[in-house]
């Protein structure tokens, strides 16, 4: 917004005492806008929050378009001050809200809502939330609207270690993403597949989706995905019994990641401790215990795994 165009913000604040129902919330809303831009979140979250209950309280006939503008101002307020939770029961009560009016933004909201709960880590509620806007999908949206919502559902359902049911819905994802030609979608399809298929013990299929998520991650020179491929790779090298080129992998993808810009200390636990495993079943039971130890030692400092 051009600050030539830009409301002044003073003068909104003494429209207030000057105003009454829509005009006064609309007066909100144009401050919690100024607010939510320049980072005062808090801010944000208390004059939408306040803009609504004028909203809810008119006689008058409020557009669903006008309402729906301040839950949206709602729960990204509250995704910026971290309380995703909080964020999706909004998200479905703007589904109540819309759902006759606009269905096609009631699925939009479900799609938010499933994606706030799923940042959350309540996994159930964001696969609930997703497998309605899978049910709800307009077949002329675009493939990659369609793969994205596949692919949700295979993550919610990743988060409840439910791997053998996710593989279906991560192959469906990938073929959209693939006739959508979207190669870092397919990619994120590929390695989300190759941790189903470790996971369940398939080593075929998990070498073969690694090498493919790996293939990407090295051709498009991102180290980030590259640093969890080859964690990934070790992890189905292992399953098919390649413990030196498993290790190796492994001890690639730690270095990468102590390399980076950014040390992603889940990596690091998991990597350590998938050579810890590989060590204890190849009969290195004090190796696998120093490493143990290590770890053990650094969960405490940093809280690594606390709920």
């Amino acid at each position: 917004m051009s600050t030539e165009n830009k409301p002044n913000e003073k003068e909104l604040w003494k429209k207030i005492p000057l105003t009454q129902g829509e005009d006064r919330a609309d007066t909100y809303v144009q401050l919690s806008h100024l607010a939510y831009d320049r980072g005062d979140h808090a801010a944000s979250l208390a004059l939408c929050q306040s803009a609504r209950e004028i909203y809810e309280g008119l006689t008058t006939y409020v557009a669903t378009k006008q309402l729906l503008h301040v839950y949206e101002g709602i729960t990204w307020s509250l995704r910026r001050l971290e309380r995703d939770a909080e964020a999706a029961q909004v998200a479905l009560e703007a589904v109540k809200l819309v759902n006759e009016d606009d269905p096609a933004a009631a699925t939009e909201m479900f799609r938010d809502a499933g994606r706030f709960f799923y940042d959350a880590q309540e996994f159930q509620k964001s696969l609930d939330c997703h497998l309605k806007a899978l049910k709800d999908v307009d077949p002329d949206l675009s493939d990659i609207t369609i793969g994205v919502d596949y692919f949700n559902c295979g993550s919610s359902l990743q988060g409840l270690e439910k791997y053998e049911e996710s593989i279906p819905y991560l192959l469906t994802s990938r073929t959209h993403f693939k006739k959508a030609k979207d190669p870092e979608r397919v990619y994120m399809s590929d390695a989300c597949l190759a941790v189903a298929y470790t996971k369940t013990g398939d080593a075929i299929e998990a070498m073969h989706f690694a090498q493919k998520a790996l293939d990407f991650a090295v051709t498009a020179q991102n180290q980030y995905f590259e640093t969890w491929s080859r964690f990934r790779m070790g992890c189905a090298k292992v399953l098919i019994g390649e413990f030196e080129s498993a290790e190796e992998e492994l001890r690639t993808s730690l270095s990468m990641n102590a390399n980076g810009c950014h040390q992603d200390w889940d990596l690091a636990f998991e990597a350590e401790t998938e050579i810890a495993n590989l060590y204890a079943a190849l009969g290195r039971e004090e190796e696998a215990a120093e490493i143990n130890r290590r770890l053990a030692n650094l969960k405490e400092i940093i809280g690594a795994g606390d709920d």
